[in-house]
């Protein structure tokens, strides 16, 4: 990744909603999958995809999905919550569905979970894992 000192924040931010403390977050993201190391040396890759949405040069929501085998999996998405409410979330899924076919799959923490529903997500399965309560939901069109 070219500019990961402004990208940094705002993983930041996403990993404090996610896990109630952006420290906690950023320890378990970097010690259980080395999601640190990966976004900060992120090449584009086949079947990788990293969309980071701007505002006047800055980075206000992001995208992370890869096309599996079966399937199309979204690891990551944030909006800034300033952001929020203006459908860009659904455009960085928009986005995401021009590059990966579906079905669509994504585990998410239970305050994202109303707009994956929104979304046309079914949830097919939770569970918890690292103290946060995940949903498993799948989409056939985005």
């Amino acid at each position: 990744m070219k500019d990961f000192e402004s990208f940094f924040p705002l993983l930041k931010e996403f990993l404090g909603e996610v896990y109630g403390n952006p420290e906690k977050g950023l320890s378990i993201y970097q010690q259980k999958y080395k999601a640190l190391d990966y976004y900060k040396n992120y090449k584009a890759k086949p079947n990788s995809y990293l969309l980071i949405l701007k505002s006047v040069g800055k980075p206000v929501g992001f995208l992370y999905g890869r096309k599996l085998k079966g399937y199309s999996y979204i690891y990551d998405i944030f909006i800034k919550p300033s952001y929020r409410g203006k459908g860009l979330g659904k455009a960085l899924l928009n986005a995401f569905s021009l590059l990966a076919p579906p079905p669509y799959r994504a585990d998410v923490h239970s305050k994202a979970l109303k707009n994956f529903k929104k979304w046309g997500f079914r949830e097919l399965n939770s569970y918890y894992e690292d103290q946060v309560l995940w949903h498993l939901v799948e989409a056939t069109t985005l």
